[in-house]
């Protein structure tokens, strides 16, 4: 079969999706990688086939740009998604949320070219799968205006998934006049624009026919949604692993330091959270492999002696030798720690679903996390030495590990989509107009088991 993916062009979102293609490209299907200019050399870097579609979205510009406008807002305008101020949230804010999640996400990282493109290569290739990033809403619409079948594949825990099910059902509990929705307003108008109609519009272009999730089954957030787990592999892109890797740690532990782009960051304050946490490890007999930018280094001066700065080294090769790792919350990051059984103490960047992570991690015992509006290098000292000295916390990394270790492989999965594909697609474009019909095989063959599995 032929299997489209379509990712936002952002390198972690490009690197959550290898794994997968490359199993459904050794199992012998044809796979083709579709996105924006930024992220084209680290798809075919990885080996596979891509496809350009509309023009350079500079994403991480967008996002410095997007997190300064906030500056405090806990909830960045609706943009965490992480519930954190409301459980349950008042219907406000639930639309609120929607409002600010497509007017400044959705539409953002799907202009109209990058749709329009999307649509027409799946028009010309017509693949009978595509699977899309859950930011990546072209990919539901070029799907279902093809007659392909689709699904989504996570790159972290279900916030959509739950928000979408909280809001629609909200939404059905108010009067017909007052029911306000502006992500299907968006998506229908797209369609209509794109050569599909208003009936064309369902929950499916939002949720998928189905959903591939890497998270753990104990750090997943329970839906009621048709869900095939999958393990987590780490992939980090190419790399040439250095001299120094290979030796053993100068210290009797090594902890990783990696940050992402925080609030404060993107508001100015430049080094803030990197000072506190080198600070916070200043004189431990603990070798610090940090992975700090070079204007990033420039800014901080001279590094404590025990800390070793790098522009860039493969996670996937430096956490088996680590005894726990201090990170802002990224989705590729937190997976690929788990993966290894490597205890974490998070540091929110309060980015889309990093609290979320947070909290899941605490519960599991695998580690722990500071609320970024307490971040100081003592409390941080206090908890990196708890982080490295208690041992319940590599006994709750192992724990998390074997569960993954015991989700089925992307190999593993490659049958169950050949299964559901064959079962979702639809036979040709004017079947892929009948939404009646989609969603009355859908109910029939899309059960979710106990487990939330097929």
């Amino acid at each position: 079969m032929r299997v489209l993916f379509t990712t936002m062009a952002a390198r972690s979102h490009v690197y959550a999706q290898v794994p997968l293609a490359s199993a459904l490209r050794s199992a012998g299907h044809e796979v083709l990688v579709a996105s924006q200019p930024d992220v084209l050399d680290d798809i075919v870097r990885a080996g596979l086939p891509a496809a350009r579609i509309g023009a350079t979205l500079n994403i991480e510009e967008e996002t410095r740009d997007a997190n300064a406008s906030f500056e405090d807002d806990r909830n960045l305008g609706g943009l965490a998604m992480s519930n954190s101020r409301y459980d349950p949230y008042p219907w406000d804010h639930a639309l609120g949320m929607f409002t600010a999640m497509t007017a400044m996400v959705f539409q953002n990282v799907c202009p109209e070219p990058m749709v329009d493109d999307l649509v027409g290569l799946a028009r010309d290739w017509r693949p009978d799968l595509v699977i899309w990033d859950p930011l990546t809403l072209a990919g539901p619409v070029a799907a279902r205006l093809t007659g392909a079948a689709h699904a989504r594949l996570l790159f972290g825990p279900d916030q959509m998934g739950r928000n979408r099910t909280a809001f629609s059902a909200m939404l059905n509990r108010r009067l017909p006049e007052l029911r306000d929705d502006p992500l299907a307003e968006w998506l229908t108008w797209t369609l209509e624009r794109c050569g599909g109609g208003a009936e064309d519009m369902s929950e499916e272009l939002v949720l998928g026919q189905w959903t591939i999730d890497p998270t753990p089954t104990s750090m997943r957030i329970p839906l009621d949604l048709p869900c095939v787990p999958v393990r987590y592999v780490p992939y980090n892109g190419p790399s040439l692993l250095p001299d120094w890797l290979r030796e053993p740690p100068g210290r009797p532990k090594r902890l990783c330091l990696t940050l992402g782009v925080s609030l404060g960051e993107a508001a100015g304050a430049g080094t803030l959270a990197a000072r506190d946490i080198l600070a916070s490890v200043d004189g431990l007999d603990v070798e610090v492999v940090a992975t700090l930018p070079a204007e990033l280094r420039a800014e901080l001066g001279t590094l404590p002696p025990n800390v070793r700065a790098v522009d860039f080294v493969p996670l996937n090769a430096l956490l088996p030798s680590c005894s726990g790792i201090v990170h802002h919350g990224g989705s590729g990051t937190f997976m690929t720690a788990l993966a290894h059984g490597v205890p974490q103490l998070i540091v929110p960047d309060m980015m889309w679903d990093a609290m979320e992570k947070a909290h899941a991690l605490d519960r599991s015992g695998a580690g722990m996390f500071v609320d970024a509006a307490d971040v100081s290098p003592v409390l941080l000292r206090e908890r990196v030495l708890a982080l490295l000295d208690d041992p319940s916390y590599a006994a709750g990394a192992r724990t998390v590990r074997t569960e993954l270790i015991g989700t089925p492989s992307p190999n593993d999965i490659v049958p169950v989509l050949e299964r559901l594909t064959a079962e979702h697609r639809a036979a040709g474009p004017q079947a892929a107009r009948s939404p009646d019909s989609v969603r009355t095989r859908r109910a029939e063959t899309l059960k979710p088991t106990s487990t939330g599995g097929f």
